[in-house]
């Protein structure tokens, strides 16, 4: 992701001072010209900045007794500020956008404004169920999702490499391990040409548990515990087992903490699975042409039936502690409503949260290259109640074991790993 590079110390002085002295409880944040400040907290990410002042400015000229302050931090001291901010004593931001991944560390402190009731309704009937899943405890709602977050579905493809090998971009499964396999080129224990990669941080953990729903199974067990030690568990990992075993793509991403794009951005790789914002690495970094070098194609799907699990992305959360929570929800409102969330998905190259947004003919005129993943997001599941990052965790070492080892114990690697999931990084709460 984009971050601005300039202020970012004098960005973080200023909020320390702000949040430390800010005005007493009597004054609502009202300035002396009589508006409510409203302090509006984000991470820094060019476009979805930009994409918050426009709203914060729309949001002013319809309500002109409020005033918007957006403030960006860098992403790695961004988490820790949010901590360290919903806890004080002292008030701090009015609004937070949040990473949902990280929504249960807030929401399980019960420092976190409950969603006002008109707004939960909404949620309950236009949003679909991953975009919602980290936002619940005990039933309620303790934040807005702004987008639906998916890193399964799409992926990047070399359409240069693919005209020089005059090979056809694959529409099956086997097509795409057969043309992965013809393609990939291995020098000893180097593979210098990729095929499909789908083994960094983010896309192992999406891929394989699409490929089990995909084939009937199911990890999640009715108390919520993990259990990837199914038939179909056993046999989705043996399947990309052997795409390292095959010499198709290596480890390397996985390791390094690196995407596998990034090959196929550089001519080292034909396809990489990869969320939908991965087109802007692309055409932003590194200046590449979208439909001369590089296109964004439908993963073929591994199973008979479409499926997948997706994690909660980012999304809005009004602190407890805040001076006008009551305006805070007011914005989150204004935000929401879908001729406004639309703007933002279309600038942030997000997909919509809302059912009603899948057929908004603005969104797919602005973004055709996606249009493919709008009829498959009702098909996808929460991922769960559980800490996903410490979850992605535990799955990538256990796969990384398991490529260590001759002839690896797949059943029993699963078992340890779905005990350790369901152990450490299950919610403290229930969110129904």
């Amino acid at each position: 992701m984009k971050r601005k590079a300039a202020a970012a110390l004098a960005l973080l002085m200023t909020v320390s001072m702000l949040a430390g002295c800010g005005s007493d409880g009597g004054d609502k944040g009202k300035k002396s010209d009589g508006k409510t400040t409203l302090t509006f907290w984000c991470h820094q990410n060019e476009p979805w900045v930009k994409s918050y002042e426009a709203m914060a400015e729309k949001f002013e000229k319809e309500h002109p007794e409020y005033t918007v302050e957006v403030q960006d931090y860098p992403y790695d001291v961004y988490n820790d500020k949010i901590q360290t901010a919903i806890t004080s004593d002292t008030a701090g931001p009015d609004i937070i956008a949040v990473w949902g991944g990280m929504a249960p560390n807030f929401i399980g402190t019960d420092a976190l404004s409950e969603v006002p009731e008109d707004l939960a309704k909404e949620l309950d009937k236009d949003y679909m169920a991953p975009t919602v899943g980290s936002y619940k405890k005990n039933g309620k709602y303790y934040g807005v999702p702004m987008e639906y977050n998916l890193e399964y579905g799409g992926m990047i493809v070399n359409k240069k490499l693919f005209h020089e090998k005059g090979v056809a971009y694959p529409t099956t499964w086997e097509e795409l391990r057969d043309v992965s396999k013809s393609v990939s080129v291995k020098n000893g224990d180097i593979v210098e040409m990729k095929g499909f990669e789908m083994f960094d941080t983010d896309s192992l953990i999406c891929n394989y548990l699409a490929m089990i729903l995909q084939t009937g199974g199911q990890y999640l067990e009715e108390d919520d515990s993990v259990n990837f030690a199914t038939p179909e568990g056993v046999a989705a990992m043996e399947e990309i087992l052997s795409m390292i075993k095959n010499g198709e793509c290596d480890l390397t991403h996985l390791t390094d903490g690196d995407y596998c794009f990034n090959d196929v951005y550089q001519d080292k790789g034909y396809m990489a699975s990869v969320g939908s914002w991965a087109i802007g690495e692309g055409t932003d970094t590194y200046e590449l042409e979208y439909g001369t070098d590089f296109e964004y194609v439908r993963v073929p799907q591994y199973g008979d039936q479409m499926s997948f699990a997706s994690e909660t992305g980012w999304g809005l959360i009004v602190p407890e502690n805040g001076k006008n929570k009551d305006a805070a929800w007011e914005f989150i409102s204004f935000f929401s409503e879908p001729e406004n969330l639309v703007e933002h998905n279309i600038a942030c190259s997000q997909l919509p949260p809302r059912k009603s947004l899948l057929t908004n003919e603005t969104y797919i005129e602005k973004m055709p290259h996606v249009e493919f993943l709008l009829d498959i997001l009702p098909n996808g599941q929460w991922m769960g109640p559980y800490n996903t990052s410490d979850m992605r965790e535990v799955l990538n070492q256990t796969f990384l074991n398991l490529c260590q080892e001759e002839n690896p114990d797949v059943e029993g690697a699963l078992k340890e790993a779905s005990q350790k999931i369901t152990s450490e990084c299950k919610y403290g709460y229930s969110a129904e």
